[in-house]
């Protein structure tokens, strides 16, 4: 095959890959910003360390993102070349599917071992890089802003309302606290007035209340305290606040190592871990989706058509939700035990793997598919349905 050629077909295919691997990951990503934003307005956190904190976690979004944008820019990209009859031209110069298929093929391995290389170096340098900048964030913020006649929840189960802060000091005036950071009791604290006091050397500040009364609270007993008080320190963890959110973000985002160390250590206490052994699998076979799916673009993409970017993006959202589909009915299967973790990850490749060489022969012996056929003529009716609608319009 032709170097011109070769470098033709993976330009063609590329360009879409990397702007399907942007839109797809910021996509994803979304979630995680809207709740990052929290730390920008609740925590004073800036906005480059919210970058850096999106930059760590982006390889957890991009192993998903990374197979799906190969689908999309092969699906484009043949689309494209089938509906310009650039397809029918390199048949017509004796260049056959199997030719045609061979950049294509590098293209999906490589888009496999840089997933690869993400699911086993990329995740767990990005952990690192997020624990470590969130502990930076935390060491950070000794100097913390509450404002005044708003609820201010800084803190997990506390909440401070202050009904006047004098300008330019950290003198507080009316204060009203609700505390139910212990589960056995709640305090409800009023003081007429309060200092904040932030350390520059810890995660800590300290909250000091004058002339109060603590409204106390035992769940278990029932039993009701009232305690006056001329001076009352509450030790406010800041540091604490930001790192609790950090381990939700990372709850999800586990490594290989990690999911292995987690599934030793739950067989010694003898806890269930198909779950987690699934989670594994998937992370193994996630990668080799990028094969899979060049396997499938390719005979999609050169269907005869002309409107071959509209199919093939309606076709990789087709095949991508049929997909995933398909890998959380066999993760049921697994975690109720009916088929074995190994099965639960691999066997959507298998099957989608298998389909695409299937495809790939008919469409080389230029041989119809007769439910694709079928599919096409169908989004060719509803296409021509809705343009009705708008011409009438």
């Amino acid at each position: 095959m032709k170097k011109t050629l070769f470098l033709y077909i993976l330009k063609e295919i590329s360009s879409i890959f990397f702007i399907g691997v942007m839109v797809f990951t910021i996509i994803l990503l979304m979630e995680k910003i809207i709740r990052l934003i929290e730390l920008i307005i609740l925590k004073g956190v800036n906005l480059y360390q919210i970058l850096m904190l999106l930059f760590f976690i982006s390889p957890s979004f991009l192993i998903l993102t990374i197979p799906i944008a190969v689908l999309l820019g092969i699906l484009l990209g043949f689309g494209r070349l089938s509906s310009d009859s650039e397809i029918t031209a390199f048949k017509a110069s004796g260049i056959s599917l199997y030719q045609l298929f061979f950049p294509v093929s590098i293209f999906s391995i490589g888009a496999c071992l840089l997933t690869l290389f993400l699911v086993f170096y990329g995740l767990p340098w990005g952990n690192r890089g997020f624990i470590a900048n969130l502990y930076l964030i935390a060491y950070s913020k000794s100097e913390i802003e509450i404002k005044e006649r708003v609820f201010n929840d800084l803190f997990d189960g506390f909440v401070v309302y202050v009904e006047k802060i004098p300008i330019q000091g950290k003198k507080m005036e009316g204060i009203m606290i609700y505390d139910e950071r212990d589960k056995e009791k709640t305090n409800t604290i009023f003081a007429q007035e309060g200092f904040l006091i932030n350390s520059g050397e810890s995660q800590d500040a300290t909250l000091r209340l004058n002339d109060g009364e603590i409204h106390r609270f035992e769940l278990k007993t029932n039993v009701y305290q009232k305690v006056q008080f001329n001076t009352y320190d509450i030790k406010l963890e800041v540091g604490k606040a930001l790192l609790t959110m950090g381990r939700k973000f990372q709850e999800r985002e586990m490594s290989v190592e990690g999911i292995k160390e987690r599934i030793e250590k739950m067989k010694k206490i003898g806890e269930n871990t198909t779950s987690l052994e699934v989670e594994l699998h998937k992370r193994y076979a996630i990668p080799f989706t990028c094969i899979v799916f060049g396997l499938i673009g390719v005979p999609l993409g050169i269907q005869p058509r002309r409107s071959g970017r509209s199919y093939g993006f309606v076709y990789s959202i087709f095949i991508v939700l049929i997909y995933y589909i398909s890998h959380t009915a066999f993760e049921m299967f697994a975690v109720r035990r009916i088929i074995p973790p190994f099965f639960a990850g691999w066997a959507p490749n298998f099957i989608f793997g298998g389909f695409g060489v299937y495809l790939l022969v008919k469409a080389a012996n230029e041989s119809p598919f007769k439910p694709l056929i079928g599919l096409t003529q169908t989004l060719d009716l509803v296409q021509e349905k809705w343009k009705g609608l708008f011409n009438r319009a």
